[in-house]
């Protein structure tokens, strides 16, 4: 994570950027570090300044107060647009984020910069697949149709580009990309392929992330003369040949402190060489 840091302070510092995570950031099954590990895990998120953050399957098994608490403490930007909980019949999270990228601030407000319109749909199924007992306490709704009302308000709300967090998987955030028009760019985080992978369908873009703490995907974004253009990339390399951030390092050293002072043994090591 500070190598990942320090990357993307050196883009940062060349042009505007906004950091996106698919979700599924829980473990599927509880374990003893979680605690410390999910405490840890926000408040480097933090300090990485992230501009939205998906909620995949894993992480409704965390508990939505649970989850929407360290969100609040860490100021992590979650955002669901078909998770529904049952109790208020309210989604769980924002349905989507404008962010504004770029341009200058004068009197009458921002000019010449990009408003950025981004929303996160996760599939029903996979729900399923890891307890079937959430569908008493959450309503998934059709990823397809809640996407087709965030688009029309994103555009509603003078969004230049629409970014879509899939939750879906590889085959189904093609599809998705097809039967949704107005979506730019469709990031899939149920991974399909090892790394950073791109197709077209019509004017948008879907992405594969590649391999998690392997594949670093950048997705570059250019208007010239009314197009956009856009190229995805893997910098899995690049961000980890970057020095580590201090305040990162600090962090993890602190985490592996505090792992040793409980007697819990450091997995991220083993994580990486395993993926």
């Amino acid at each position: 994570m500070a190598r990942w840091a320090s990357f993307i302070d050196s883009r940062r510092a060349d042009t505007p950027v906004l950091l996106l995570d698919t979700g599924d950031f829980f473990r599927p099954e509880a374990s003893e570090e979680d605690e410390i590990d999910y405490r840890y895990f926000f408040e480097g998120m933090r300090l990485m300044r992230y501009d939205a953050v998906n909620i995949g399957p894993n992480d409704i098994l965390y508990g939505t107060d649970r989850l929407r608490n360290a969100a609040n403490e860490g100021g992590l930007p979650l955002v669901s647009s078909n998770i529904v909980d049952r109790r208020d019949d309210c989604l769980i999270a924002r349905p989507y984020i404008i962010k504004y990228l770029g341009g200058r601030r004068t009197l009458f407000g921002m000019r010449e910069g990009v408003r950025v319109g981004i929303f996160g749909v996760t599939d029903p199924s996979f729900f399923e697949l890891i307890d079937s007992s959430i569908s008493k306490n959450y309503k998934i709704k059709d990823p397809r149709i809640t996407a087709l009302e965030a688009v029309s308000v994103l555009k509603k709300k003078g969004c230049d580009l629409i970014i879509a967090i899939s939750h879906l998987g590889w085959e189904k955030s093609v599809s998705f990309a097809s039967d949704v028009p107005g979506m730019d760019i469709v990031i899939n985080g149920r991974r399909g392929h090892e790394g950073t992978y791109q197709k077209h369908a019509g004017s948008t873009i879907i992405v594969d992330t590649g391999i998690h703490r392997i594949s670093f995907t950048e997705i570059e974004a250019r208007f010239f003369k009314g197009r956009l253009f856009l190229k995805a990339t893997d910098m899995g390399g690049a961000a980890r040949n970057q020095p580590e951030r201090a305040d990162l390092l600090k962090l993890e050293s602190r985490y592996g402190n505090e792992l040793k002072i409980k007697g819990i043994e450091d997995r991220r090591e083993k994580a990486v060489e395993i993926e």
